[in-house]
């Protein structure tokens, strides 16, 4: 089935945002940092597709992240792009982002901006010495082999991640124990901390606006900015994983100093992202990964204790000063914790992992399908998509569009980044799935 769509992908997305049904379900692949491609899958696809051969231009390079060219957002019918993107269309492709997209626990400087900020106008090529396939990354990192190990560099210097030298996606420093407050023991510690490296500069905020304005009056394209802060997480990755779950119960004027460090860096964010392009953007995200693949890392009244008025602080301020939609990646099970979200605003949750516990799609479209948008859902990419024939997909897909659909309030994504070993005709199948039958109304 082939049909001319009736809307532009931009007005597609706002109804659904709004949970109405337009003309077909939206369309997501790349426009987050939770939605893409590994370069080996984007090597495979372009292949199987019959597209010229090209590297993956990488957009996070510790976590194998794809910019998706424009040919891919054709041929998939993708409604939503990231803002900033590298690749066409775009205004300009330099790299410029905040270590913290990489890094959460980086203390980087840049020398122009004095932030913890990384403007790189060159690309170059790097080849997985394992795999033996393309990328290219910005010319100021460096991808080394390490004995049985990757190690990534920024500027030769400061360690973004590491990884096996046979892996396809790799982890930054505070996963291997790299914890800038570890050793913090009091609310003067967590103050004397280099909070403000973190603020954004003025540099790169009308870098944002610049790329923001072009894409919105030169595309019809939804415009997404995915990763505006991490709370949660950002705190982890500072004292260390399981330091900071204790921290929340044990030593919380210590998790509190921490805490409120952290929201005064996202909220002087917040408004400057506003400021800079609040009239451009549709959705502005956030990342807190606060599900295992059995609960919740944290009860539903350490969460209302610690975290529920801090997010509602920043949710608040942008629908005071702005219409963008507010965005929110959770992995895992985190069923008890959706509630508490819509309480304070949260408009999107993402990515819907269908594996977790309790994560059921028909409990989740009953009981918070009029409230809620579900972004994501759409196929499962550790149980399905990897391992499923050709049939099992097309069907798996169909029916997860059956019960996230209805009314709107969804957009199609996978249930995360898509990786090895996915043969590319599932992937095909995916988006084509989601395209011939995502159009309403559902049958």
């Amino acid at each position: 089935m082939y049909y001319v769509d009736e809307m532009k992908p931009r007005d597609r997305v706002l109804i659904s945002l709004r949970h109405e049904e337009p003309d077909r379900i939206p369309i997501d692949l790349g426009s987050t940092h939770v939605s893409t491609l590994n370069p080996l899958c984007y090597r495979d696809l372009r292949k199987y597709l019959g597209l010229s051969e090209r590297p993956a231009r990488v957009k996070d390079v510790v976590a194998q992240l794809t910019e998706i060219d424009v040919e891919l957002i054709n041929l998939f019918h993708v409604d939503l792009i990231d803002v900033n993107r590298h690749l066409p269309p775009t205004n300009t492709e330099v790299y410029y982002r905040d270590v913290f997209y990489q890094c959460m626990s980086c203390i980087y400087r840049d020398n122009v901006s004095g932030k913890a900020e990384v403007y790189e106008p060159i690309w170059k090529i790097w080849t997985h010495s394992y795999f033996g396939f393309l990328e290219e990354i910005p010319a100021c990192i460096d991808i080394n082999v390490e004995g049985n190990n990757i190690a990534i560099y920024l500027y030769k210097t400061v360690l973004l991640g590491k990884g096996s030298v046979s892996g396809t996606t790799f982890s930054p420093p505070d996963a291997h124990g790299i914890n800038p407050l570890a050793n913090a023991q009091s609310v003067e510690d967590v103050k004397r901390f280099d909070w403000d490296v973190f603020k954004v500069s003025d540099r790169y905020v009308q870098f944002l606006r610049e790329k923001a304005e072009y894409l919105y009056r030169n595309t019809d394209y939804a415009l997404v900015f995915s990763l505006a802060g991490r709370m949660h997480a950002w705190a982890q990755a500072l004292r260390g994983w399981t330091r900071w779950l204790s921290d929340l119960r044990l030593k919380k004027t210590l998790a509190e100093a921490v805490l409120d460090n952290i929201v005064d860096v996202l909220m002087y964010n917040v408004k400057k992202y506003i400021d800079a392009f609040g009239e451009y953007v549709q959705v502005i995200g956030f990342a807190d990964d606060l599900g295992t693949e059995e609960g919740p890392q944290i009860s539903v009244q350490v969460f209302r204790d610690m975290y529920k008025h801090r997010y509602e602080e920043i949710f608040s301020y942008i629908k005071k000063h702005s219409k963008m939609y507010i965005f929110l990646h959770s992995d895992g099970a985190i069923f008890p914790l959706i509630k508490e979200f819509i309480d304070i605003g949260l408009d999107i949750i993402n990515p819907i992992q269908l594996s977790a516990k309790g994560m059921d799609p028909e409990r989740l479209k009953k009981e918070y399908g009029e409230q809620i948008t579900f972004w994501g859902g759409g196929a499962d990419v550790q149980r399905v998509l990897p391992f499923a024939k050709s049939d099992e997909v097309i069907q798996h897909v169909k029916n997860l569009i059956k019960i996230f659909a209805p009314n709107g309030g969804f957009i199609f994504a996978t249930t995360h980044n898509i990786q090895p070993p996915t043969p590319p005709e599932n992937i095909v199948l995916t988006f084509k799935t989601a395209y011939e039958y995502g159009k309403y109304p559902i049958r």
